[in-house]
């Protein structure tokens, strides 16, 4: 075979490789999804966004109110719900897409769930931006993986009962917003770029308010994460 022939077969299989791994932004889509809690008495809730934004906060209804805005057909989110004797077990995935968008993607997720119901809440997050506002919500354990990009949680307001929290990932920067009337322990591990965490007290990477181990009620946070920069706030 002629060296020019080989060339042209060698460019020919690049292009086809190049235009595989693409994937088509097309006309922005917004749908609402709803989910009721039915007879299930807690809730183990899973969120697995690979990109985009999402918000995610309180008073809701039903026991999720969702809409979802998104220019990739293949990203449609994927809401499952059953319930097992008392246990309810809610999930929302993106749809899977391989490939680089060709174009501006967009996805973002607005999601209410209820204050009415334990919820241990996992989320699963690649990329882009995370504002959680978690006010107000009965959460019984709360578990974050993230890859890149920015990460804002409130746990700040009232508290009936103690909180676990954990963060993992790399996460770009992080402000967690805590409450000042109950203790809080915050535990940084991993390669943290900086803390700022004013009106804490500092033992080593642990991080302390002055009522903690003073109240029945508390939250414990770690996080495990290569953290550019964290921010504490008390409030």
């Amino acid at each position: 075979m002629k060296r020019m022939e080989i060339v042209k077969i060698l460019i020919l299989t690049l292009l086809i490789g190049a235009v595989a791994v693409c994937v088509k932004v097309g006309e922005l889509r917004e749908e609402s999804r709803s989910v009721q809690l039915g007879e299930a008495e807690s809730v183990e809730l899973e969120l697995k966004m690979g990109s985009g934004e999402l918000r995610l906060q309180g008073g809701a209804g039903e026991l999720m109110e969702g809409t979802f805005s998104y220019n990739v057909d293949r990203w449609k989110p994927e809401v499952d719900y059953h319930v097992f004797g008392k246990k309810g077990m809610l999930s929302v995935e993106q749809g899977k897409a391989s490939g680089m968008p060709v174009g501006k993607a967009e996805n973002r997720w607005d999601i209410r769930l209820s204050n009415e119901v334990p919820i241990d809440l996992g989320i699963d997050f690649g990329a882009g931006e995370g504002k959680l506002d978690l006010r107000g919500l009965r959460l019984e354990s709360l578990d974050i993986n993230m890859g890149v990009g920015d990460l804002t949680i409130d746990l700040s307001g009232k508290h009936s009962h103690s909180l676990r929290v954990t963060i993992d990932g790399g996460v770009g920067s992080g402000t967690i917003y805590l409450p000042r009337n109950i203790g809080v322990r915050v535990k940084v591990d991993g390669g943290i770029g900086s803390v700022d965490a004013e009106g804490l007290n500092k033992t080593g990477h642990v991080y302390t308010n002055d009522e903690f181990g003073k109240t029945d009620v508390s939250i414990d946070v770690k996080v495990s994460a290569g953290i550019g920069s964290i921010d504490l706030i008390v409030k």
